[in-house]
């Protein structure tokens, strides 16, 4: 009898023994533990920046101001896509990225709506950004009538906008801190009512059968306001003071542009801001002449970028 109530002791020992183990272990390792289903799972905060490396898109779509868009290598639309970057979508820009447009490229607020309320932001990613840090966007040779980008600031790019043989409507955009703004080969592009200004070059001109219409814009501040070897283009109704050289020609054709504010009405001082075939110490091939009169004697008020409070917000 006593041996029996040994043996229940022993075992109720050795049962309380195991239930402590099994205790201690729970204790150590439960913190760190979850289990595999739970009845309210917390699904980790979406990100908010999308980074596209060498991408090409493969259907239409549209960036909205609720990410910020980081494009590094290549971007490519691809013909028969369009793109659309809504109004007050940032994209940033890594070193050397290039966004490539071989199908159609909607940037801001359509030109139907009558007014911009928000502006797209293309700028450089690096922490300290300089002109150069990025391509640009180079418009490949796409033929289409579509494309537009309005309202919308770019910034610190090795040509901003290159324009190949296709025509989109530039309008209500500050260019800015660019190597070169806007380039126009074979383009009968509308560059309209924009700010562009603290670039190398604002606005070079390529190609002879087209007629591109630079009007109403501000070129102000840059090394050289307009380059010009496309002597049909239309400039005129521009201001086109505080540059180092407002215009340059560089073909032997002469160009005629009238009704533009050069920043002053003494014609020494106009002359001096152009270089044509009266500078050739200043030319290294043979150029034609400028024609510049009438010109305007006052600067044009309605002309630039018309929603300078919009700045603040970048």
């Amino acid at each position: 009898m006593i041996g029996l109530v040994i043996r229940n002791m022993k075992i109720q020992y050795l049962h309380l023994k195991y239930c402590l183990l099994i205790l201690c272990i729970n204790l150590a390792i439960g913190p760190g533990c979850t289990t595999q289903n739970t009845t309210n799972p917390v699904a980790p905060p979406e990100s908010s920046e999308v980074v596209l490396e060498n991408h090409q898109l493969t259907k239409d779509e549209t960036w909205t101001p609720e990410k910020t868009y980081i494009v590094k290598g290549t971007l490519e639309i691809p013909q028969d896509v369009t793109l659309n970057i809504s109004p007050g979508t940032t994209v940033k820009f890594g070193r050397d990225a290039l966004l490539t447009v071989k199908g159609i490229l909607k940037i801001g607020t359509p030109l139907a709506q009558e007014e911009v309320t928000q502006l797209v932001h293309l700028t450089s990613e690096n922490i300290k950004p300089a002109p150069g840090d990025w391509h640009g966007i180079f418009f490949d040779h796409t033929h289409d009538l579509e494309s537009f980008i309005r309202g919308t600031v770019i910034e610190y790019a090795t040509i901003a906008l290159d324009i190949k043989t296709t025509s989109p409507t530039v309008v209500e955009c500050t260019l800015r801190l660019n190597k070169t703004a806007i380039a126009l080969d074979g383009s009968d592009a509308h560059i309209q009512h924009n700010d562009i200004l603290d670039n190398n070059i604002g606005i070079r001109t390529i190609g002879r059968q087209t007629r591109p219409q630079i009007e109403k814009n501000n070129i102000t501040k840059n090394e050289t306001g307009i380059f010009c070897e496309n002597v049909q283009s239309v400039i005129q109704n521009n201001n086109l003071n505080a540059n180092i050289f407002a215009l340059r020609l560089n073909v032997k054709f002469n160009l005629i542009i009238t009704n533009n504010w050069w920043g002053n009405s003494d014609v020494t001082k106009i002359e001096n801001a152009i270089i044509d075939a009266s500078d050739p110490e200043l030319t290294t091939k043979q150029v034609g002449t400028v024609y510049y009169e009438p010109f305007v004697d006052e600067r044009i008020a309605d002309a630039g970028f018309p929603y300078p409070t919009l700045l603040t917000e970048l």
